[in-house]
This record gives structure tokens, sequence and C-alpha cells, in this order.
């Protein structure tokens, strides 16, 4: 086997019928994606099969000339031989065998694979006119249903592999992902098997890769040499979503096909509760979490401000079980891009993704321009918290007669404090480690009184007016504000300090303790002793501790100022909620915190819920209540370890995410493709359960509203047909034809990868 090394052949008319892969020519005789990268690679040395691209030109004679005949859907030819000889192929290595393959130009667009369309013949020899010519046929008849199209087709020596498979290298990761059997990967891209799994850190210019800076290892694997073909893909094809096919010989990493990828993947990434869990309760309110999850791009965007190559597009923060998760596998691949060490997200979050990384020097230095402007914006930081919250103030004054107009301040309010929370975050990171290490930690936190810990020693002067005071406590004690002048007074002026705090106050849902002082009366009566604090000189601090203190006073205020939005809100949304309780549109105010933010804006047009629509939104909110959730999980878990509720009766598979989305239906499980629903079945509510998939099962998909699939990888043709036609979909479900029936009530949840009975 050896990398091409084929000539065109002499050009006999105005246009050759075939030429060398590797001969630069393809574009200029308009072959599609396929052959035109393929010969492109080959061009630039890339290690590609030998073959030839038989042109569209050679279809169109052997049509005209009535060699080849064209009859109820299939393609013949009456002289193989011939025809054979009239090719005038260049000989093949000895004993090698070609690959007979699709070339045509509506295959591998950017938007569109077509991803296992048309026919591929494997372990063809080249010596045998009617084999070769027979697979030629069979590629072209493949093709007939559609008009107008170039029919090229490739010839390329089979390589004697090892390995081979599927790479993803995609803009959005730092990983490359790989998907690889043992042998030829046609089982494996047809979906019959599922493959082993790698991922590979992302190599960029002037980074080598494990094998590279080992040369000669005898334990170097194929997954090492595609590692170097994906960045020498890169190299050639520019830095964008590249889905190859590759073979490996135990030596050589062949590629064997280069295309856009259409829809990309959904990885088992790594997503962290973080600090929602320290400010938003145990199940947030269903119109907090559809606030935050409506803003994730414009948080991730604080980051791509500096540097424009970080991830578009990717999930900055998913939902899991009404609970908005933190994609901590995106925020460590922040840092690795930027050359920097992952504990910098680590450390402050919490949490390993397993890919640790140090200092990058190449890379940290190729990004000095972003870096620069990331420290300058830190630099800044305190004014800049202290400017939001002004302007936070000013924005939520004016806050307009309608559902839609709040919901817009709402949601500019909690992306505007977030993103300034991201940058004084950042910029005290590295003077609290300093700090952390030198052991001045303590000393700066005993000079520091932020406003929150005012909150707190501003209630001991109320403690001491009552501690003796039996009538007060016993009014304290049952959550009632005693009828006591001077406590009237000193209260008055906490509540107009702090009435707008509360518990879990990211909530906007929540009361505020002006509404609800009960927690703060009751914690009045306490009988622990708290003596007033020592507060240390700031005289006693570095110039790093000053920093510190600043930035940590700066980001408290800021929430301060930003919780007083909130309850302006708030307090909006409320009486906005007691004119739709009127109007029969709610069945009472705080109704309105059980509807997402999209929901909320529809009542402006005369939305009138149901009551069937509040009862069953209530189970919903009532069984999401019974999930004990982790701070750490990924993607596809298995989500109902956490239920303290789960049925034991209820039969769950779990499998691969492809396409997001969760449908309720009745399953259709079938060994075949089908488009003949059965008796009773919609297609909004059908989910096919079949055993593997391809392209012949488009027809089937057009029926169904989901799709589970029994066996297949992340990159096989069924898989990236489904992605790229948005149907919500799992993968991966092993034994699901057999532990579903036709007929039975399930529910797919794409996201997760579930599958419930």
């Amino acid at each position: 086997m050896a990398t091409n090394q084929l000539a065109t052949r002499p050009n006999t008319g105005t246009t050759p019928l075939l030429i060398a892969i590797g001969s630069g020519n393809a574009a200029e005789f308009g072959v599609g994606t396929k052959g035109r990268n393929l010969d492109i690679a080959a061009k630039r040395s890339l290690p590609v099969p030998a073959g030839v691209i038989l042109l569209d030109e050679l279809w169109q004679q052997a049509v005209a000339n009535e060699v080849i005949t064209i009859e109820d859907g299939a393609v013949t030819c009456a002289n193989p031989k011939a025809f054979y000889a009239a090719l005038n192929l260049p000989a093949f290595a000895a004993k090698a065998t070609v690959a007979v393959r699709s070339a045509f130009n509506v295959e591998d667009t950017p938007n569109l694979s077509m991803a296992g369309h048309f026919a591929s013949v494997t372990g063809v020899d080249p010596t045998k006119p009617d084999a070769l010519v027979g697979a030629l046929c069979d590629v072209w008849a493949s093709s007939l249903a559609y008009d107008d199209i170039r029919r090229d087709v490739l010839v390329m020596e089979m390589v004697d592999a090892q390995h081979a498979g599927v790479a993803f290298t995609e803009t959005n990761y730092e990983d490359d992902y790989i998907n690889y059997v043992e042998g030829t990967a046609e089982a494996l891209v047809s979906g019959e098997v599922e493959g082993d799994v790698a991922e590979v850190r992302k190599l960029r210019l002037f980074e080598k890769g494990d094998l590279e800076e080992g040369p000669g290892r005898e334990d170097a694997t194929a997954v090492d040499r595609v590692q170097i073909l994906l960045r020498r893909v890169r190299d050639v094809f520019g830095e964008s979503n590249w889905d190859i096919e590759w073979a490996d010989n135990g030596v050589t990493c062949y590629l064997v096909q280069v295309r856009p990828i259409t829809a990309g993947t959904r990885r088992n990434e790594l997503f962290t509760i973080a600090n929602h869990k320290e400010i938003l309760p145990q199940l947030p309110s269903r119109y907090m979490v559809s606030v935050v999850e409506s803003v994730a791009d414009d948080l991730y965007d604080w980051y791509r401000n500096f540097d424009s190559s970080l991830p578009k597009h990717r999930p900055f923060i998913e939902v899991f079980k009404g609970r908005p998760y933190i994609n901590l596998s995106l925020m460590t691949e922040t840092v690795r891009a930027l050359g920097l060490p992952t504990s910098l997200v680590t450390d402050n979050i919490g949490g390993d993704e397993g890919k640790t990384e140090g200092f990058r020097i190449v890379r940290a230095i190729s990004k000095l321009p972003n870096l620069a402007q990331f420290g300058l914006s830190q630099l800044n930081a305190a004014s800049s918290a202290e400017k939001t919250g002004k302007e936070i103030t000013r924005r939520t004054h004016n806050l307009g007669e309608s559902f839609n107009e709040v919901n817009q301040t709402m949601q500019w309010t909690y992306a505007t404090l977030v993103r300034e929370m991201f940058n004084l975050t950042q910029a005290m990171s590295l003077p609290l480690a300093q700090l952390r290490r030198s052991n001045k930690l303590t000393t700066m936190a005993a000079a520091s009184r932020s406003i929150s810990t005012q909150m707190f020693d501003d209630l001991l002067p109320l403690r001491e007016y009552v501690k003796d005071k039996p009538a007060l406590l016993e009014s304290l004690q049952n959550g009632e504000i005693p009828d006591d002048g001077e406590f009237k007074r000193q209260w008055g002026l906490y509540m107009a300090k702090y009435g707008h705090r509360g518990i879990y106050e990211s909530d906007i849902a929540r009361p505020r303790y002006r509404e609800n002082p009960a927690p703060l009366l009751s914690a009045l009566t306490s009988d622990a002793g708290i003596a007033a604090p020592h507060v240390a000189s700031e005289e006693t601090l570095g110039r790093l501790g000053k920093q510190a203190k600043r930035l940590i006073e700066a980001r408290e205020q800021l929430r301060h100022d930003a919780m007083r939005g909130f309850e302006r809100i708030r307090t909006k949304m409320l009486e906005l909620a007691e004119v739709a309780v009127e109007r029969g549109q709610l069945p009472n105010r705080d109704a309105i915190w059980m509807l997402t933010a999209e929901e909320i804006a529809l009542i402006d047009v005369d939305w009138h819920p149901e009551a069937d629509f509040w009862a069953e939104r209530k189970k919903e909110i009532e069984a999401l209540a019974a999930y004990d959730m982790p701070d750490l999980l990924r993607r596809n878990d298995d989500l109902e370890q956490y239920n303290a509720n789960v049925d034991p009766n209820i039969k769950r598979l779990g499998g691969m995410s492809l396409v997001a989305g969760e449908v309720n239906g009745k399953a259709w499980v079938l060994q075949e493709p089908s488009v003949d629903l059965p008796e009773g079945f919609e297609p909004e509510n059908t989910v096919l359960v079949a055993r593997s998939v391809d392209s012949g099962w488009i027809p089937t998909f057009m029926k169904v509203a989901a799709v589970v699939v029994e066996t297949g990888g992340d990159l096989s043709h069924g898989s990236i047909i489904l992605r790229e036609l948005g149907i919500p979909s799992v993968t991966n479900a092993r034994t699901a034809t057999r532990v579903f029936n036709d007929g039975d009530d399930i529910r797919m949840d794409g996201a997760s990868g579930n599958v419930y009975k």
C-alpha cells in the first residue's frame, strides 16, 4: 500500500474521463466536495490512498453511447470487459483491492452531508472487469433518484487496516473526538457497532502530539496517529469543523474522507452546580430557571469579548431536572485555549474534568493580546462594578406596564449582574490564592466588612435591645414585630437598608425580608451570645490584601444594589399578576413563578391557561422536587439514581444523547424501515425504536416525533442524519427493541439520553 503516485491520464479530448487523486485538477473539472478534498489532501502530501476519480463525463459518455443502460432503478453494462478496457485504469499495487465510492456533488456540502445515502462497494478486485464495472454500476444506480447532478466516482486502494474509524475536529472543543474499531470501519459508520471512543488534545500550530514527543515509541497507537493527522488536516483545510474517515495499518494513518461537519456532536460533558447552590434554592422557581437559561449565551459572551476564537453556540448553562448547571468542561477548555492551567477554574468552581493541564507556554504567548485585555478589565473591576450597580438601579426604576417589558429588564439585570461578577471573581482569584499561600487570608478577612457582613453586624444592636425584654422576645418568637417604639424605629432603619435582601434572594420568586421578616425576627431571639466583631486595621494589610479587600467589598456591594433591582422587578411582576388573576389568567398571583419567561409574555396577549395546565405544572414541579441532585454530573448520567420517589417498576434505559428534546408517546418497534404507522398511532406522539438506522430510515423518521436507537456510535451515518434533521433522539440504548413493545407508553428524554417505560 502506498500513498498516491498516479498521474493524470493523457487528455485525448477536451476533458479527461478520469484524473488521479492528487493531481490537483479536481476543482477545475467541477468534482464535488468528497473527491475535491481528497485531491487537495493528496496534493498537499497528506497520506491518502492511491486512486483515481472517474469523472461525470465518463457517465455521460457511457449513457450516450449505450455502453450502460438504465432500467427499473438499476444500471447495467452488457459488455464489462470492453468497458473495463476502455477505462484504461492505471495499475494499482500488487494484490490490492479497491473501494468504489460515490463522490457526487450533492454530498458533503457545508449544510448537508448525505451520509450513507449513496452506495460504496469495498474489497473489489481491480483486475477483474466484472467486479469493478459491476461495483461502478451499483454506485451510479444509487444516484438515480437525483437529477442534474455530477456523478463522479472514486476508485481507491484499500488500506490493510488494523484500526479504522471516524474523527471529528470541532472549533467548539479543545479535544478531538475519535470513534474507532478494529479492522475496517464499514460496520461502525453503518451503525451496526458502537466502537470505542477517545478524546485527544487538539494540537495547534507548533504543538506536538505524544507520538511526536517520543518518536519511535513501540506503544504508539492508531489514536496517536489520528491526533497528528487531524492537525495536518487543519493545516491544509483551515481551522473549521471537519469530519474525517481514516484507516490505520499500524504504521501510517491514511485519510479516507474529509468533509464539513454539518451537525455537531453532543459530548458527555461535565457540569457543576457551582455557586448556583449558594444563591438558588434546592429547586429554583420555573421562572428563574428560564431566565438563567435564556441569558446563558450572553453570559459566556463575556469571555468571547476578549477572544472571539472561543466556542460559539456551545451551551454554557444546561438545565437538569429543573436546576441550572454550569458547563465545567467548557470553562476548563476556555482556559486551556488561552494556554492557562485548568486549576484556575477547578480551584474556584470545584470539580475535575479529568483533563488537567498546566501552562502551555507557546499557546499563552500566542494569546498575549487577549490575556492583556483580560488583565486590563480586571484592573478596573471594582470601579466597573460600581458603575454597573448604578446602571441596574437606573434601569429598574422604570419597568413598563407589561410582562414582556419587565421580563426583558429581568433578563438584562441578571445577565449584567453575572457578567460583572465574572470580572470581579477573575480579578480576585490571583490575590486570594497568594494570600492563602502566605497565610494572610484570615487577616484580610478580619479587616473586611462588606455590605453583606454589615447585614449581620447591624442586627446586633437589635439583639442587644430585646435580650432582656420577655414581652418583646415572645412577639419575635411568634413571628411578629413587637409593639415597641424604639424597636420599631431601629427595625425601620434596618429594613430601609436591608429589607430588599432575602433567603435565596437570587431567585426572584422568593420573598424579600420586607415581605417575610420571620427569619430575621427569629434570629433576634437566639440564645447564642455573639460578640461585636473584631475588625482588624487595614494598616495590617499589604498591597495584595488591600486589593483583595476592595474587590470583595465591591462584589458584595454590587450584589446588594442588584437585589434592590430584583425587589423592584418582583414587586412589579406581582402587581401585574394581580391584574392577571382578576382577568382569570392566573389562579393566584404567586402562580406567576410557575411559568417560564416565554409563557409569562403570552399573558400580555390574553393567554388563559386552563385548570389542567396548572394541575400538570404543579405535578411536574413536585416531581422535580423529589430529586436530590449532585454538585457534579455528566450529560449522559443516570439522573434517576437521585430521585427519592423513583418507581422501581418503571423500566428505564440509558443511552447517548444525540438531539435534545423530550417526547411522550407510543413505542413503534421496527426491525426494518416502514412508513405505515400502526392503527391508533399519530406522528406527533410516536417514538421509533430500532436496532440501528441509516439513510434508508429517512422516510420513517418523517413519520415520528423521536427516535431511540439500540446500537450505533455518535459518529455513525445514522447519528449524523438524525442530528441534521434535528429529531429528538438517543442512541446506544442497549436492548431497547427487547425492553419496549409496540404501543408501550414511553418517554424519551433526548437531553439526558434516557428512555422510560
